[in-house]
């Protein structure tokens, strides 16, 4: 049945999201009308009948010979209706059968009448014992080419299928028609307002991540610098500033004559400067700056 304001639908298969047609600002009661006519038909062409009356199934019977179903997938055997192979009828009882398959398998023709009443049957969705061999193709004398939704009825077989689908497309296409441009253009200026606006936010997130781990890296390398500093002023310290006696002087700064600062000529030991002659404060050291203006070039006496 048409859908009326109010009805509920889902439009996906066996969804959980119920949908409400209305005809407020988006009709969408054809909408609920077309997702009605194809959960019918999916369940006509993939639906398994039971022999035997069963809760939640559907009981093989007569009417059953108008839906695809019937023919193409195995069905319990329904008494009454022609065998495929040889004469008489399908005996109640038996084991499921794959009608089409079968016929196919024996080579039946549109010479056949059990060919013809099952291809009539899969794309018109009437079963029709008689159907001759040039009107097997066509659909039945009765039949209206469907334009809308108002008798979702006789959307049966192939033929509604294909009827269904070519609706549809037409409300599409004349729904595109009917959109306003001046909007369009809004909606798309806003999408690549949108796009621009996120690719700016990732590029200045991008940024600040960076800078981050360049801050990190650099703070990471000031402590490294400190701690060589460190290990290396204590490595000086140990080898340079001993607080150790040595030659009978006092410890530490002290000012014997193994001591680091014996080279000032404080001392006579070998110390840090004792080998460059100390400051000039020590023996060698006056030599050395005595030494210096005793031959002097510019002397008058070497004229």
């Amino acid at each position: 049945m048409a859908c009326s304001k109010g009805d509920t639908y889902y439009l996906e298969a066996e969804g959980t999201t119920k949908q409400t047609a209305s005809d407020s600002m988006i009709n969408t009661i054809n909408v609920c009308t077309a997702t009605k006519i194809l959960d019918r038909l999916h369940r006509e062409f993939t639906e398994k009948y039971v022999a035997t009356a069963t809760t939640g199934k559907t009981l093989i019977s007569d009417d059953s010979r108008n839906n695809p179903t019937f023919y193409l997938r195995a069905q319990p055997p329904l008494a009454q209706f022609p065998a495929v192979s040889g004469s008489g009828t399908e005996s109640a009882g038996g084991t499921s059968t794959n009608r089409l398959y079968n016929i196919l398998m024996a080579s039946k023709t549109a010479d056949d009448q059990i060919y013809r009443s099952a291809i009539h049957a899969i794309t018109y969705g009437v079963y029709n014992a008689g159907i001759s061999k040039t009107d097997y193709l066509n659909p039945p004398n009765s039949y209206v080419v469907p334009t809308d939704f108002a008798t979702p009825v006789i959307f049966k077989g192939l033929y509604g299928l294909n009827a269904l689908n070519a609706i549809l497309e037409n409300m599409i296409s004349k729904n595109i028609s009917n959109i306003n441009l001046g909007d369009f253009r809004t909606i798309n200026n806003n999408i690549s307002k949108y796009i621009r606006d996120q690719t700016t936010k990732t590029t200045l997130e991008e940024i600040a991540r960076r800078e981050n781990e360049i801050y990190r890296e650099k703070f990471l390398h000031i402590i490294l610098v400190i701690l060589g500093i460190f290990l290396v002023s204590s490595q000086l310290v140990k080898k340079y500033f001993s607080l150790g006696s040595s030659g009978g002087s006092s410890g530490g700064f002290g000012f014997g004559s193994g001591n680091l600062f014996t080279g000032f000529g404080l001392g006579t030991g070998s110390g840090l400067f004792s080998r460059f002659g100390g400051l000039g404060l020590g023996r060698s050291g006056r030599s050395r700056l005595t030494s210096m203006f005793s031959n002097n070039p510019y002397s008058l006496s070497n004229r």
